[in-house]
C-alpha cells in the first residue's frame, strides 16, 4: 500500500493462464485476476513473468520470499499455486491460501486421426504430444511399463507441444483440462474432442489451485482471498474463464 503497487508473479508461456504477447504485455486468466487484485486495493499492478523452476518449492523461494540470484526480485503474490498442505508446511516462509480453481488432467485428440480414445493404450503405436517434465510427461513415460516411450513427442514448452498437435504432426496432446480447452478454441479447424481416460499409476488427476504470499503478509493473503471469493460468488470468475474458452471448476479441498 505504501508503494502504491502490487507485484504479481505469473508463469510464462502458460496459456490460457498467463503469457506475454508479441508486444511484451502480460495476458491470461491469472493476469486478469492479478489486475482485479490491484484494482480492489486501489494500487497499480506490476507483473513478474518467469518460467517454472525445478519444482514448486524452488518457485516459492525465488518468486515469493527470497528473489532471484541476480536482482533479488520477488512478488507480493504468486498465482496458480497448487494448494497442497504438505508443500505449505515445509515452506515456512510462504503461505498457500485461497484456492480458486480445480485443475484436472485431460487429453485432446483429433477425431480425423483417432475416431475415439478410451484408454492411453491407443498410443502404444501412435504419437502423442506433451510438455516436457510435467505430470503428463511423467505419466506417459511410466504408463504400461514404458510401452509409450517411443510414442511420446515432447515440447520444450507447452506452446511447442501445442504446435505439434495443431500442425497435425501428432493426433493427441496431454496436459491440463483448461489447456486442452484453450487449444480447442484456438484451433477451430481441427475436429477435436477432450476426454479424461483412466490414468493408472498417476499420483493425482486433479488438484486445487490457489495463491501464495510471504509468511509475514498474511493480511494481504486474506484481502486477496476475499477478492477471489467475491469473484466466485458473483459469477465473475466463471465469466472470466469462459472468455478464454475454459470451464471454471470450483476447488475441491482434500
Amino acid at each position: 500500500m505504501d508503494s502504491g503497487k502490487l507485484v504479481v508473479f505469473a508463469y510464462s508461456d502458460y496459456a490460457p493462464y498467463s503469457w506475454e504477447d508479441d508486444s511484451g504485455e502480460a495476458r491470461g486468466i491469472d493476469v486478469d485476476i492479478g489486475r482485479r487484485f490491484a484494482e480492489s486495493l486501489g494500487v497499480d499492478v506490476e507483473f513478474l513473468i518467469r518460467g517454472a523452476d525445478e519444482n514448486l518449492d524452488d518457485d516459492l523461494r525465488v518468486n515469493i520470499w527470497k528473489g532471484d540470484l541476480i536482482y533479488g526480485k520477488y512478488a507480493d503474490v504468486m498465482m496458480h499455486v497448487p494448494y497442497d498442505r504438505e508443500v505449505d508446511v515445509r515452506n515456512e516462509l510462504a503461505v498457500l491460501t485461497a484456492p480458486y480453481f480445480q485443475e484436472q488432467m485431460a487429453l485432446i485428440f483429433n477425431r480425423a486421426m483417432h475416431p475415439a480414445v478410451e484408454t492411453f493404450g491407443r498410443f502404444v503405436s501412435s504419437p502423442i504430444a506433451v510438455e516436457v517434465d510435467t505430470a503428463g510427461d511423467f505419466f506417459l513415460s511410466n504408463a504400461f511399463r514404458g510401452q509409450l516411450l517411443q510414442s511420446i513427442r515432447r515440447g520444450r514448452t507447452f506452446r511447442d507441444a501445442q504446435d505439434l498437435y495443431t500442425s497435425t504432426e501428432v493426433g493427441a496432446l496431454l496436459g491440463s483440462r483448461a489447456q486442452m480447452e484453450w487449444v480447442a478454441q484456438e484451433s477451430p479447424d481441427i475436429d477435436s474432442e477432450i476426454v479424461q481416460p483412466p490414468m493408472p499409476g498417476i499420483v493425482r488427476t486433479g488438484w486445487p489451485i490457489g495463491i501464495a504470499v510471504k509468511h509475514d503478509s498474511r493480511d494481504l493473503g486474506y484481502a486477496l482471498g476475499d477478492v477471489l471469493t467475491e469473484m466466485i460468488e458473483s459469477g465473475d470468475m466463471k465469466k472470466l474463464y469462459a472468455s478464454y474458452g475454459v470451464e471454471w471448476l470450483p476447488a475441491e479441498l482434500p
